[in-house]
């Protein structure tokens, strides 16, 4: 795929270095996770804690009957289950060239719509 060629990945996660070796033991993700259980990125990001309607809202519902549809389930939580997510894409030298901020917790980009965006940004 020309997206996980064309760009240097990192993801970021409130979970301890443990805790990330075991999630990702399950996948073959090319891509560092970067450990970050006090929020600090989050915070330096301006990225805030979920509303209740953001958090359960009808779409969020939907998305998570379809997870379990395809054998996903609901696990315990590690870090801040409120916390929301954004995607930020940063040039050489610190400048910040994109975002996205998730509207709610099941705003999520696709690999796809995310390699478009910054295509076109």
């Amino acid at each position: 795929m020309r997206f996980a060629k064309s760009l240097n990945i990192a993801f970021v996660a409130m979970a301890t270095p443990e805790q990330a070796t075991e999630f990702l033991q399950g996948y073959r993700m090319p891509h560092p996770m970067i450990c970050d259980p006090d929020k600090e990125l989050y915070g330096h990001f301006g990225l805030g804690r979920g509303t209740p309607g953001q958090m359960f809202g009808p779409r969020m519902f939907l998305r998570g009957f379809g997870a379990v549809l395809r054998g996903h389930w609901v696990g315990l939580p590690i870090g801040d289950p409120w916390q929301m997510p954004g995607i930020f894409v940063i040039q050489p030298g610190g400048e910040v060239s994109w975002e996205y901020r998730s509207s709610d917790a099941a705003d999520n980009l696709s690999l796809d719509q995310l390699s478009r965006a910054v295509d076109e940004g």
